[in-house]
């Protein structure tokens, strides 16, 4: 005998493994820290009992307004981070970029009138010039050029080395100018005539450093910072996530609430729903302006790349640069769209619908503190009473 009763117990076969159910009180971890969290939200302690009422509303008091702010504070954030972009294309980048090629196409059409005038290499000048010189439409050009140039510096989306570098071209153009002058003043002597031309043209397209070849690097620039601007930004991708995860959060924390009030107050409480209902039109709200200003920011860097491939063709006469099919009308057409996809957007409409929107959340916000603070008042008595 053994000492044991019965027969004694087979131990299992090596290798086989144990039977599911075996060990029936074991829960995974993911399905524990899910009830954790549940019974944290709804307020519940081992078994179906709850906590105290009067400490969980008045921890829920602070709790959801505070959680609501945050999401309000985030969103809001991640929103005026995009309408400031769009403000700052629209009210800086996208006339910018129009001046510089309107003063790039004007001074390029006033060398062709120039030539054409004065004539170049070993060509004459056109009879007419010994009566009305340059005429009127070079000088028109010129002038234009400079406006243009002016009107970039005053849009302000110039970097300080941005807006000193035009200035210097502005003075280069005023020498341009000087050139063809004297150039035109001595137009019945081919040496001067021909001397002065190939000055003016060294200036303005002659090396690295002339006319056109600064501003095309300043619209070379600019056009970087507008796709830099169009483009995704770290602070609103941060704020937008960190909105979306609070707003989560909130939402299970305030699905709980309802079921402890539900189950200790016998209230259904449809005002809590009422008063956080704004928090969620604030994220379709903001997310719809979002939407809109971004589509317009993307169509701004779009049309940035149409007006630097806006130049005057070769050896073009006035009556195939002038007019329709010029390039300054075609500069036109694309500032033209781009005040329609801008005023598209309705950037202003969503701003004041966001501010209103978020005025709302915050009243709700402040609703909701108060209401959970009704339900709970004649119970912190009980709880906080002095034994």
């Amino acid at each position: 005998m053994n000492g044991h009763d019965g027969a004694s117990p087979v131990p299992p076969e090596r290798g086989a493994s144990p039977e599911r159910g075996a060990r029936p009180g074991r829960i995974p971890a993911r399905r524990r820290l899910g009830r954790a969290l549940w019974y944290w939200s709804s307020g519940r302690v081992a078994g179906d009992r709850r906590k105290d009422t009067g400490r969980f509303l008045f921890s829920r008091m602070l709790l959801l307004p505070a959680a609501m702010f945050t999401v309000l504070a985030l969103a809001a954030t991640a929103y005026f981070n995009v309408h400031d972009r769009t403000r700052e294309l629209r009210g800086r980048y996208a006339p910018a970029l129009v001046d510089l090629a309107h003063a790039r196409v004007s001074l390029t059409l006033a060398q062709a009138e120039a030539e054409r005038r004065l004539g170049t290499g070993g060509g004459r000048p056109l009879p007419q010039t010994d009566l009305v010189g340059l005429g009127e439409r070079y000088p028109s050009l010129v002038t234009a050029a400079s406006q243009s140039l002016n009107s970039a510096i005053q849009t302000g989306a110039l970097s300080k080395a941005q807006e000193q570098e035009v200035r210097v071209v502005s003075g280069l153009v005023v020498a341009y100018d000087d050139w063809i002058d004297w150039a035109d003043s001595h137009h019945g002597s081919r040496p001067l005539r021909r001397a002065g031309m190939e000055y003016a043209t060294t200036l303005l397209r002659g090396s690295p450093t002339a006319v056109l070849n600064r501003i095309g690097a300043v619209e070379s620039r600019l056009r970087d910072s507008v796709a830099d601007l169009s483009g995704a930004r770290a602070v609103f991708a941060v704020t937008a996530s960190a909105a979306l995860l609070v707003t989560l959060a909130l939402a299970f924390v305030f699905v709980g609430l309802l079921d402890f009030v539900r189950a200790c107050l016998r209230v259904r409480s449809p005002s809590l729903a009422l008063f956080a209902l704004p928090v969620l039109l604030v994220f379709v709200v903001l997310w719809a302006g979002v939407s809109e200003e971004r589509g317009a920011q993307q169509d701004v860097a779009r049309s940035a790349v149409r007006l630097a491939k806006i130049s005057v063709p070769r050896a073009a006469g006035p009556e195939r640069t002038d007019g329709p099919g010029g390039p300054d009308a075609a500069i036109d057409e694309v500032e033209s769209d781009l005040a329609g996809q801008l005023r598209g957007a309705h950037p202003d409409t969503w701003a004041l619908a966001s501010v209103l929107t978020l005025i709302v959340g915050a009243a709700g916000a402040v609703g909701c503190g108060l209401t959970i603070g009704r339900y709970g008042s004649e119970h912190w008595k009980i709880d906080w009473e002095p034994a």
